[in-house]
């Protein structure tokens, strides 16, 4: 598969997704309940959408969603490569009218053990039109722009952090949120899209303290922040592109994403 196929799928799911929700009324209710999450009717088009895209180009895949979990499709077929896959990543702002969500695909050419470094291609599709995008061992952009980007007005520092619902928030970080006058904090409850959002440049920095990330929620975004040059790790410095477990039974994680290097060991130094 080249990127321009992935590029390709990741719009039709979009339009799929969009046309659902121009021109239906019942697309955010719940068709199952999951241990941490619910699957709304969204979400299934959008893995219907993903179906349909392989069925039309002949392709069989593993597929590593959120809804569906780890699956192949056609089920009869013998799977050529992997997608890990997040139909809608922001549901719940989906749902309410909230414009910051995404569709996330990543690819691997890999079948069995596929790890954040097997990755090659990933997309995050936002719902407002943005499209992030990148290669393994080439560099990342958003609408055709490379990444990062100039950002130019920008005075205070601009983090994501995630805690609610932790079972432990760490000592210094709600110390830095208390004192710190010179950042401003935004939870725009869209993961991915944040973490394209850090190698955009936009912001400085995410922080998931809860433990509740799943493979399928950062795979692509990952890529994309790796290829603008940045760095993701969990908060104990790990990097996730040397976590060893394959992404269909990779979860409860934590991160801490950032461009820029020393920033990143300045946040790691608040969490520790």
């Amino acid at each position: 598969m080249e990127l321009k196929d992935l590029l390709d799928i990741s719009s039709e799911i979009s339009v799929a997704i969009r046309d659902c929700i121009a021109d239906t009324a019942d697309y955010g209710d719940v068709l199952a309940e999951r241990a941490r999450d619910v699957t709304r009717r969204i979400d299934m088009v959008g893995e219907r959408a993903l179906e349909e895209s392989l069925r039309a180009r002949g392709w069989c895949a593993r597929i590593i969603s959120e809804e569906q979990g780890d699956h192949t499709y056609p089920e009869d077929g013998e799977p050529q490569f992997t997608l890990v896959f997040d139909p809608v990543d922001g549901s719940t702002n989906a749902i309410l009218g909230i414009p910051v969500f995404c569709t996330s695909i990543a690819y691997s050419p890999r079948v069995d053990a596929v790890t954040f470094r097997d990755i090659s291609a990933g997309v995050v599709e936002t719902f407002n039109g943005r499209r992030y995008y990148a290669e393994k061992g080439g560099s990342a952009f958003v609408g055709g722009v490379k990444l990062p980007r100039e950002v130019r007005g920008k005075t205070k520092r601009v983090l994501s952090i995630y805690t609610y619902g932790a079972e432990r928030i760490p000592a210094g970080l709600l110390q830095y949120e208390q004192e710190a006058k010179h950042v401003v904090v935004r939870l725009l409850g869209s993961i991915a899209t944040e973490i394209c959002l850090v190698a955009e440049g936009v912001m400085d920095a995410l922080i998931d303290v809860r433990g509740l990330i799943s493979g399928y929620d950062i795979a692509a975004a990952s890529l994309i922040l790796k290829e603008a040059g940045g760095i993701m790790t969990d908060l104990n410095g790990v990097d996730l592109m040397n976590k060893r477990v394959d992404l269909g039974r990779m979860s409860n994680l934590t991160c801490i994403a950032a461009l820029d290097r020393n920033y990143y060991k300045t946040m790691l130094d608040i969490l520790r």
